[in-house]
């Protein structure tokens, strides 16, 4: 019964996630081919994700509303991977304030072994596990083609993960604004730029929702 239910999630979702892919390569920028980064035309909102990091401590993805999100899927024996991984960390000191969250994603390998990498390679992002929540990757092969989606404990598809690597970036209203699959250069200028204008997006969206006008104003009126 839940493999028929996944089943039809899948069939429900497939048409938006073939949409996404076909919207990415159309409104991909310079960032496409300079950086292996592609954005969506329009926002997408992402589901609550719930996980265990190596130290132990909970993370749901909900916390870090308000903050810009780098949600990175990754396998340990993928060379891409060990490619990419300290191309984010550096892209985490370059972001040294809290601004931008980088949340690393291992739903195929031990648990001990994913903390083991992470203290061996002094990660400086949290490297997460299911640990029983519920949370996995389902392969599917649709008409020839092997993927895989993101499954929450409900059975229900979230994001597709067709290879390791794959990082989703996530604003700080907690929508899908872009991806990568397959290795990207997160070092480019081009990337730092990007994410630079989503938080700075985030500091408009603060200062207009949740400070008092008056304060706005002083605020506004010592920026200029």
């Amino acid at each position: 019964m839940k493999s028929h239910l996944l089943k039809a999630s899948l069939l429900v979702l497939l048409p938006i996630f073939l949409a996404s892919a076909l919207w990415g390569v159309a409104e991909a920028s310079d960032l496409a081919s300079a950086a292996n980064i592609f954005l969506y035309p329009k926002p997408s909102k992402m589901a609550n994700l719930t996980l265990n990091t190596a130290s132990g401590r909970t993370v749901n993805l909900s916390d870090y509303k308000g903050k810009v999100v780098l949600l990175h899927f990754w396998s340990i024996r993928c060379p891409a991977c060990r490619m990419e991984e300290p191309l984010l960390d550096g892209l985490k000191k370059t972001f040294c304030h809290g601004e931008l969250e980088i949340v690393g994603v291992n739903l195929v390998d031990n648990p001990r072994a994913i903390a083991d990498h992470a203290i061996k390679n002094r990660c400086s992002f949290p490297m997460c596990y299911d640990g029983g929540r519920g949370f996995n990757l389902q392969p599917v092969n649709m008409g020839g083609k092997r993927t895989a989606f993101l499954v929450n404990p409900a059975r229900e598809a979230i994001l597709e993960v067709p290879v390791f690597p794959t990082t989703y970036i996530i604003d700080c209203n907690g929508n899908l604004v872009g991806y990568s699959v397959g290795a990207a250069r997160w070092n480019d200028r081009n990337v730092v730029a990007l994410l630079k204008k989503l938080m700075s997006e985030t500091r408009c969206s603060q200062i207009g929702s949740s400070t008092p006008k008056s304060k706005r104003m002083s605020m506004l009126r010592s920026v200029r």
